[in-house]
């Protein structure tokens, strides 16, 4: 007989016992690009992904240009329009993805194996041949100049921007925004420039998840091997933060509802040993459904819909911030709210039970990042162009699992200093 399930009883959670987080196989091109192989023989989906280091904002010669320069790469080249461009990778039901972070940039091909032939040429195409048509870039700054006068009227945006510059001064590399006259300033031969330098010549590495083997090795060789790599004339940033004198700053925005609000600090860099016990700390804090912050400032004090904290993790750099909207006329009092949070958890040990919750939600979540070859790819790009260990994801669980309620104290203690956050409100 089928044993009749109590839904009265919530299931056994177990932690991890061990991790195996399978690795890539590595080859290279001709020309010395590293390519890492997740192959999947089950997996009929390819997923190419070319990222360019370098190839970030930071780097960006003038504002904007890395980031227009890589969400026009797949739009027409020398030998398509974008019309023709589109119609070829439709027709093989592939598709091509984008994305540019603060430190490098990235193109992705999805095509079904089977096309392989007819779809990796049409990725060398936009990587050797975009030619950034001017009549392109005008509908394309058009929209996004109306998107940026648009979000210009949102407190959280001019927050998100205002912040980092606090923490990093107006001209570190991670410090720097946009405003409304740069888009007047975006001519094509900055894009065909940055283009030259960065994907056409500049260094890249190729990460693939799918079912990939020697024939398709023999392929992307074929194409990308024959590029050749030469230093770009990006020149070397200065990465000193010139944070802002003051630590409280406030920014007026008339007819503002909510008042957006930040709070944090530029943090530890991922190899320093406190990181994962600050990061999991600052799960308790904020990082869950179920956090410090939210079960004060959300459910018993009614004062926002959401609020959060995290860390955003550079090359060079991470930042830790607390983040929320609030009603206008709680936004001082939010701040005192959050700052009680912070002392708490540098004055009292966390509950058994709150330990064992976020070890178990964490747990979890970290398993999820691990699902199927597409995931272990990302996670795999992670560590390798922030030159991590191969230990970093092993480190980081097992600190999970055996971290102290007096190691999480003592954490933060050095770290939750009031006196040490910087912070910014903007709004009524």
């Amino acid at each position: 007989m089928t044993k009749e399930l109590n839904r009265q009883k919530a299931p056994e959670v177990k932690s991890i016992k061990s991790v195996d987080i399978a690795k890539p196989k590595s080859y290279v091109l001709s020309n010395g690009v590293e390519v890492y192989v997740f192959n999947n023989e089950d997996q009929n989906l390819l997923k190419i992904n070319l990222v360019f280091n370098n190839g970030g904002t930071a780097y960006s010669p003038k504002p904007m240009v890395a980031s227009i320069a890589n969400a026009m790469l797949s739009e027409s080249t020398n030998n398509y329009t974008s019309a023709e461009l589109a119609d070829k990778v439709d027709y093989y039901g592939a598709a091509f993805e984008t994305r540019v972070t603060r430190d490098s940039s990235s193109i992705a091909l999805y095509s079904l194996n089977k096309f392989l032939d007819n779809t990796l040429p049409l990725l060398y195409e936009v990587i050797t041949n975009a030619n950034y048509e001017q009549h392109e870039l005008d509908i394309h700054l058009s929209g996004r100049k109306q998107e940026f006068m648009v979000n210009s009227e949102k407190v959280d945006f001019i927050a998100r921007q205002n912040f980092t510059q606090m923490l990093f001064g107006e001209n570190h590399p991670y410090g720097k925004f946009s405003v409304i006259e740069d888009f007047d300033n975006i001519k094509r031969e900055d894009l065909i420039s940055y283009h030259n330098s960065v994907y056409k010549q500049g260094g890249f590495k190729v990460f693939i998840a799918g079912k990939f083997g020697d024939k398709e090795f023999d392929l992307l060789d074929s194409l990308f091997g024959k590029i050749e790599i030469k230093e770009n004339d990006i020149t070397d940033l200065n990465w000193e933060p010139n944070p802002n004198a003051e630590k409280y700053k406030f920014i007026a925005k008339e007819g503002a509802v909510q008042n957006a609000l930040r709070m944090g600090f530029v943090g530890l860099r991922q190899n320093d040993e406190d990181y994962n016990g600050l990061r999991i700390l600052t799960t308790f804090l904020g990082g869950y459904f179920g956090s410090r912050l939210m079960s004060n400032i959300r459910e018993d004090k009614g004062y926002t819909y959401g609020i959060g904290a995290s860390h955003s993790s550079f090359a060079h750099e991470s930042v830790f911030f607390i983040t929320t909207e609030v009603k206008s006329e709680v936004a001082d009092d939010t701040i005192s709210e959050i700052k009680k949070e912070l002392l708490r958890l540098q004055n009292e040990n966390i509950s058994d039970d709150e330990l064992i919750t976020v070890k178990n939600y964490l747990q979890g979540s970290f398993q999820r990042q691990f699902d199927g070859s597409f995931a272990l790819m990302d996670r795999y790009i992670y560590v390798n162009m922030n030159n991590l260990d191969n230990t970093f994801y092993y480190d980081y669980i097992e600190r999970v699992k055996n971290i102290t309620a007096d190691e999480l104290k003592e954490i933060a203690q050095k770290y939750y200093n009031i006196k040490d956050f910087y912070i910014l409100n903007v709004g009524n």
